[in-house]
């Protein structure tokens, strides 16, 4: 067993700002507007949207990622990736399925790996979605309690290096309080 173990905390903006965005309608949103008629807000301005790719090589890719829950709580984190030139931005498509997703980052270090001293795990809800800034290492989507649909924007090029980048990581334990497999 690992004696290296981390807490999942609930997801809020400010805990997630090192590593990119919360996604969701925010009292404390400092850009509102009407739509519809009236009927709606407009919270502008939830994620930074990023397309760093060499040459304008990377093509807006919306997809969706179905997610199985996992199995095994506390959840054993074993690999991260990050997509070096794009930002992800991941929203949950059936809120009334589960509470909530699981999600790891790391900054990048001087190595150029991940950062384990920075090594962080959220649980978002049912209504939160997450933008990993461009470069953040991050575990692959974890679902909780049910299969999980994500919507996913992405900018890729077709050259996997720019992409999508995977390490093995040093196996950290991490509890998600509330949940069980």
């Amino acid at each position: 067993m690992s004696n290296k173990t981390l807490t999942a905390l609930p997801l809020t903006a400010a805990g997630y700002a090192p590593y990119g965005d919360v996604i969701q309608a925010r009292t404390d949103a400092k850009d509102i507007t009407g739509a519809n008629q009236g009927t709606a807000e407009k919270y502008h301005w939830t994620a930074s949207i990023v397309n760093n790719h060499p040459n304008n090589g990377g093509k807006s890719n919306m997809c969706v990622f179905h997610c199985r829950p996992t199995k095994e709580l506390p959840f054993k984190c074993k690999i991260l990736e990050r997509h070096p030139y794009s930002s992800q931005a991941f929203v949950p498509m059936n809120a009334g399925n589960t509470r909530g997703y699981l999600v790891i980052v790391a900054l990048n270090g001087e190595d150029d790996k991940p950062d384990m001293s920075t090594l962080k795990a959220f649980i978002c809800s049912n209504v939160q979605g997450v933008n990993y800034a461009a470069g953040i290492w991050h575990h692959p989507m974890i679902a909780l309690e049910a299969e999980t649909d994500f919507a996913c924007l992405v900018h890729e090029s077709g050259i996997n290096e720019d992409d999508c980048q995977v390490v093995s990581v040093e196996e950290w334990i991490v509890d998600v309080p509330g949940y069980t497999a």
